[in-house]
């Protein structure tokens, strides 16, 4: 289910109205990134997206999100109507070295 209008106003708010990946104030021209990218499989809801700058969306690029920016979201997201998508569970639980493994098992269980 792709992200609404509502989606991203409680986003906003949930961020503070700043970019997940720097922190300054995102404005309206906040864009939505895919915590895990879609190029891998992710998701295009609200429990795999984040308001970012241009900028930093584009730095982020494919990579998936780091343990203190996935911790970050978890707290975030804590009792948000958004929730977090199962992979991104299954990221931060997985062995170092085992992320992309973990994440290509978790959607394919999404699937199945």
């Amino acid at each position: 289910m792709p992200v609404t209008q509502d989606d991203a106003t409680l986003m906003d708010i949930l961020q503070g109205g700043r970019c997940f990946y720097c922190g300054e104030p995102v404005g309206a021209k906040a864009t939505f990134d895919h915590l895990i990218p879609q190029a891998y499989g992710g998701a295009d809801e609200p429990a795999n997206v984040v308001l970012a700058h241009r900028r930093c969306n584009q730095r982020k690029g494919d990579r998936l999100p780091s343990p203190g920016e996935l911790d970050r979201f978890f707290q975030e997201r804590r009792g948000s109507r958004l929730g977090i998508w199962p992979p991104l569970k299954a990221l931060r639980d997985a062995e170092p070295g085992d992320e992309w493994i973990a994440v290509a098992r978790a959607i394919a269980d999404l699937r199945t």
